[in-house]
């Protein structure tokens, strides 16, 4: 018999997600989409396979969207191994919030937009160019603080992905860079998502607008990069 047979062979990130005219998505965005396909019912394996995900990172997203009141177990049933039987979670998705994954903190508290929403809203109806520190300012009220160090990050990741033009260089001006909406970039009302594998989603668009592509550090800590068959 040929050993090769048992030679194991690891899938690369490439032939996992082959297509490269599809963007890229981190983990638990795929974990997410496997979800709301499967929203009746899933177990944490099931869509820790689907979208390779390690099982522990699996198993703490799922955690976090039942905390957070978007999941919950419908039954838990046994499951029987040759020494022992241990007892298996099975969910259903109970609040499909849309195709991005929500963001949470880990007690399962849903982070809102609202920063980023204030920003954009400033921009599109102002249509004036402004620096971080402008943006910030305008942006913020008595309920609401937007950080300029937050703006700054906005701004910048928006002028990647061509929503913006640089307007004052603030290595020709000694000052600070400003940027302004370019018309034809007021894709709608909710603003452009800053996910945090540093890319730019646009929800009106329904589409990925500007990734640096950490695909490597992403899937390290929460992905399969190796996918197992004989």
């Amino acid at each position: 018999m040929d050993i090769t047979f048992f030679k194991p062979h690891f899938k690369s990130l490439n032939e996992i997600m082959p297509n490269k005219k599809l963007p890229y998505q981190p983990p638990r965005q795929r974990v997410w989409m496997a979800i709301r396909t499967n929203a009746a019912e899933f177990t944490v394996q099931q869509v820790a396979d689907l979208g390779n995900m390690k099982y522990e990172s699996t198993r703490s997203f799922v955690s976090q969207l039942v905390k957070a009141g978007l999941v919950k177990v419908t039954k838990i049933t046994p499951v029987h191994h040759v020494n022992c039987t241990v007892k298996q979670k099975v969910y259903c998705l109970v609040d499909d919030v849309g195709y991005h994954y929500p963001q949470m903190s880990k007690s399962g508290k849903l982070l809102g937009v609202t920063g980023n929403k204030a920003m954009w809203n400033t921009l599109r109806i102002t249509q004036k160019a402004m620096c971080a520190d402008e943006l910030a300012k305008q942006s913020s009220n008595e309920v609401l603080h937007v950080k300029s160090s937050t703006a700054s990050s906005y701004l910048a990741m928006l002028y990647e992905a061509g929503y913006l033009k640089c307007v004052e260089n603030a290595k020709t001006t000694g000052g600070k860079a400003k940027y302004m909406l370019l018309p034809h970039m007021n894709t709608g009302a909710k603003p452009p998502q800053i996910q945090r594998v540093k890319q730019v989603f646009d929800p009106n668009l329904n589409q990925t607008m500007y990734s640096e592509r950490p695909e490597l550090d992403e899937e390290a800590q929460h992905g399969v990069l190796g996918v197992f068959y004989a």
